[in-house]
């Protein structure tokens, strides 16, 4: 026995499970140990219960897969913003250009005894 829509949608509420659209969603991000997924323009369904928790349903989009560091690599590069200071005395105390310097600043997100921990190995 199949069920239409329409009947599935009253079964579901008859139960106290509710569907609803999740509107104007650009981008689903999925974070796993050691991929990141993205899925750009998905439909997405909030699947509530009566028991206070909420399933999610993402449907289409473009879907792209990333290895866990290059997705870690373009967030700590969005994210972290390193004053020019920072960048110059990292660079002065390790002995690197300050491009070295930056990236090593950004890699241990703005610490700068981190930074010059991770150069000077």
């Amino acid at each position: 026995m199949t069920l239409s829509n329409r009947e599935a949608l009253r079964a579901m509420k008859r139960l106290g499970i509710s569907l609803n659209e999740v509107p104007n969603v650009e981008r689903v991000i999925i974070e796993a140990q050691d991929e990141v997924i993205e899925i750009d323009h998905p439909k997405v369904l909030e699947i509530g219960g009566k028991v206070g928790e909420a399933g999610f349903q993402v449907l289409g989009g473009e879907v792209t897969r990333k290895g866990r560091e290059e997705g870690e690599a373009k967030e700590e590069q969005a994210e972290v913003q390193v004053p020019e200071d920072d960048v110059e005395f990292v660079a002065s105390q390790a002995g690197v250009d300050k491009e070295k310097a930056k990236q090593a600043l950004i890699k241990a997100h703005g610490d700068i005894a981190g930074a010059l921990m991770e150069l000077k190995k």
